[in-house]
């Protein structure tokens, strides 16, 4: 087999995207069956298999989103788990009369069980398994399904499996790291892998020949550094995009990247008949506006670029097999792609600066500090991150036709030249921050307590969830932003939240009237209302 044909395994539209029990070619399904990697969510299933016997009776869903991989651990399940006491249905969005809709054949199926002294497992899409919830025939099936998607709750015979509950991203106390792709990334990539063996025997003719674009794009990938990058990229997608990446997904993306017909750097950015791609383009690098990239951008089309960058070029070609570019643009990505490399003088290097993920790393700071919480160290950065940042944007926006009010003061109405002013105390909450769950999500929870609140004994918490959109909003904020309709989804919550504290400030224990030149304070002091000038 060749290394161009190979590569087709990769593709969302091969035959081999989704694991069925009749993979014939031998060849593609061994290449296939050696790119696939174990990860955590098999252990849990298998684990959980290796302790049904032949009196269990359970009920096991493997449950998950198209492209996930429920397919091909379904099916390896199946190879495993040979059992006569243990039935398998693959996909419960099949039939198995052409009369019948997935519906009633998961109603045969239950029907089949409730007769019956083996166990279930059914591989099924969550939007099915919800509407499965609400049509079941068997209410019991009904009840118990409602209760794990609305309450998470399990039982003894009803057990779920959810590729939901394994991210595919986790940002630890260091750093950030996908297992789940990295781990992909070395299998394509690995020397001992059949599809590295088929390049090694096809590069020198590939690299000749009129494919051999996909051999430099292959040995571009096969780099770890350049792998670092994909995966900051798809970090951001995932964070910015709430982009759920599927085994199916990530696969074809690496599909495009090395086999169009132009450089990975440009494939990466360029490609739009991938989902992920599709938003990778927003991140397009040669769109930022910086002095020393658009110095390089005139730099380059007046021909006046200084020697250095016709001897990296040269090292490009000699190195990387990567001839002369026709344009700026595809120089920058070049330069992106290459950011943690060293190669020839590095003239690639004056431009890291630039494309350092500042707002990203502040985002991901603040998360950590939320998530990993240590007194002594967290507390006093998200102190300032509550009051300087948080509160300040908030405020900000609440009091955007009142800026001159005080840090406690919250302008909730206006009548005539008079404006309504509560005054409201606001501070981090650091014990709820400190007992918050720790389960890995793409969003972190602040915690604000209202001090000296009402008549209430203790002080009211509202708990607000921040993704890394709200946080870019809020830091826009406090740097005079308003914000516009093209910010209309994120502006929903920033509202919310708005709300749920103007909720609070209406029932202030002190109300303010203030005019230009009159101000009138109502002060709640037990049953009596002290009014002040």
């Amino acid at each position: 087999m060749r290394f161009v044909d190979a590569l087709n395994v990769l593709s969302k539209s091969s035959s081999f995207a989704v694991s069925t029990e009749s993979d014939r070619d031998e060849d593609l399904s061994k290449i296939k069956s050696d790119l696939y990697v174990a990860m955590p969510i098999e252990e849990d299933f298998f684990s959980l298999l290796d302790k049904v016997n032949e009196n269990s009776k359970k009920v096991i869903f493997l449950c998950g989103s198209s492209g996930d991989g429920k397919s091909e651990l379904m099916l390896r399940a199946k190879q495993k788990f040979t059992q006569s006491y243990v039935h398998f249905h693959l996909d419960a969005t099949h039939s198995f009369e052409p009369h019948d809709n997935a519906i009633q054949t998961l109603n045969k199926i239950f029907s089949a069980f409730e007769r019956s002294n083996h166990s279930l497992v059914i591989g099924i899409n969550i939007g099915m398994l919800g509407n499965y919830a609400e049509e079941a025939e068997n209410l019991e099936v009904r009840k118990k399904l409602k209760k794990y998607l609305e309450l998470k709750e399990v039982s003894h015979d009803f057990n779920f499996i959810n590729f939901e509950d394994y991210p595919k991203f986790e940002i630890t106390k260091d750093a950030y790291k996908s297992e789940f792709i990295s781990r992909i990334l070395q299998r394509i990539t690995s020397p001992s892998s059949e599809l590295y063996k088929l390049f090694l025997k096809d590069e020198l003719d590939g690299l000749n020949g009129k494919d051999y674009l996909k051999f430099i794009n292959y040995r571009l990938l096969c780099n770890e550094k350049v792998q670092k990058v994909i995966v900051e990229l798809l970090l951001k997608i995932r964070l910015f995009r709430n982009q759920f990446i599927t085994a199916r997904t990530f696969l074809d993306l690496i599909y495009e990247l090395v086999t169009k017909n132009d450089y990975l750097f440009n494939n990466l950015f360029t490609c739009n008949e991938n989902e992920i791609l599709e938003k990778a383009s927003e991140f397009d690098p040669s769109r930022l506006r910086t002095k020393t990239i658009d110095r390089f951008v005139i730099g380059y089309e007046l021909n006046s670029l200084p020697k250095d960058f016709e001897i990296f070029n040269q090292k490009l070609k000699s190195d990387l097999m990567i001839l002369p570019l026709n344009d700026s643009s595809s120089y920058i990505r070049l330069f992106y792609l290459l950011k943690f490399i060293d190669i020839g003088n590095n003239y690639h290097k004056k431009f890291t600066e630039d494309f350092t993920e500042n707002l990203l790393l502040n985002y991901l700071e603040v998360y950590r500090h939320h998530t990993y919480f240590d007194k002594v160290n967290s507390r006093p950065i998200l102190r300032n991150f509550y009051n300087k940042e948080f509160l300040n944007a908030i405020r900000g926006y609440i009091n955007k036709k009142a800026p001159y009010l005080e840090d406690d003061q919250f302008l909730i109405a206006e009548y005539g030249d008079y404006k309504v002013i509560s005054h409201l105390k606001l501070t981090p909450d650091f014990k709820a921050i400190e007992n918050q769950p720790k389960k890995g999500k793409g969003f972190f929870d602040v915690y604000i307590q209202i001090k000296d609140f009402s008549e209430l004994e203790d002080d009211p918490i509202v708990k607000f969830s921040v993704d890394i959109n709200l946080y870019e909003l809020l830091s826009r904020l406090r740097a005079g932003y308003r914000p516009n309709k093209n910010d209309r989804s994120v502006v929903v919550v920033l509202n919310e939240m708005v709300n749920r504290l103007l909720d609070f400030a209406n029932k202030s224990n002190q109300i303010s009237f203030r005019s230009s030149s009159t101000e009138v304070k109502f002060i709640r002091e037990d049953d009596c209302i002290e009014v002040g000038y």
